[in-house]
């Protein structure tokens, strides 16, 4: 099963996080709450229910038709940010109305990616090659929508390998290897199903570790990729046991990263 993978780049000073093989899916999945309002930074009026008089933005009103929208895999590059009240919007400024423009082209945002006005909890960045630029106000959000996305790759693996079992059932991912990934993919991070290990019904997945991180973006195949990277252990999971593990060769490992380790 190929391009069956993870790619994570976290930066834990920004709130951001940088991912390949995350869906739209994912996210709705590992929220506790889907957001009430979002703005689409793009202006896609097609996919809107509402339009802001005051901002001009293009807006989506209502749980349910958010997740629609999210859920909808024929709209690709979605770009939004949540916010509390539609009343919010008409007290920004020229100059906050602005960054939000600039946010929406350039992906990046002109000062803090969260509004005290708005109150947002996140922004998601979609583009073309399935990379996703997300951004948490409370980073910790982001744990759930990492473990829902590798408990679905795995089962889709699992199932491509045993198309008349059951499905396989998967315990929680332990919080603390949650953390541990995270922090390993500050360097850019691959978990690769693609190069899966199951023996005796254990699956072990290799954890790869970018060399070249600051060249994520321009990636154009899965080998240009995989050709930069090196294996720093295994994420396992132990079917009989039903159990979770990590495997990391410190030895391989940047100095500046053994205290994550400690």
């Amino acid at each position: 099963m190929r391009d069956n993978f993870i790619y994570i780049n976290a930066n834990l000073l920004r709130n951001m996080v940088s991912t390949h093989g995350i869906s739209s899916d994912d996210f709705v999945n590992g929220l506790d709450k889907l957001p009430q309002n979002i703005i689409l930074l793009n202006d896609d009026r097609i996919n809107a229910n509402n339009v802001n008089a005051h901002t001009k933005f293009s807006v989506i009103n209502g749980k349910d038709s958010i997740q629609k929208f999210l859920l909808n895999k024929q709209i690709v590059n979605k770009k939004f940010m949540d916010f509390e009240r539609n009343y919010d919007l008409n007290l920004l400024l020229n100059t906050e109305i602005a960054s939000l423009l600039y946010f929406g082209h350039m992906g990046l945002p002109m000062n803090s990616p969260f509004s005290s006005k708005l109150q947002n909890k996140y922004v998601y960045l979609a583009y073309k090659n399935n990379l996703l630029i997300t951004y948490y106000r409370n980073f910790s959000d982001f744990n759930h929508i990492l473990e829902i996305s590798i408990k679905r790759h795995l089962r889709d693996l699992h199932s491509s390998r045993r198309m008349f079992q059951r499905p396989l059932s998967l315990k929680p991912v332990p919080l603390d290897v949650l953390k541990l990934l995270i922090k390993l993919s500050s360097e850019g991070l691959v978990i690769n199903f693609d190069s899966i290990l199951g023996r005796h019904r254990l699956y072990r997945i290799p954890l790869l570790l970018e060399n070249k991180p600051q060249n994520h973006y321009v990636w154009h195949t899965q080998n240009d990729l995989y050709r930069n990277t090196i294996n720093i252990g295994y994420l396992k999971y132990d079917i009989i046991k039903s159990k979770w593990d990590i495997d990391i060769k410190s030895k391989l490992l940047p100095k500046e990263m053994d205290e994550f380790l400690n």
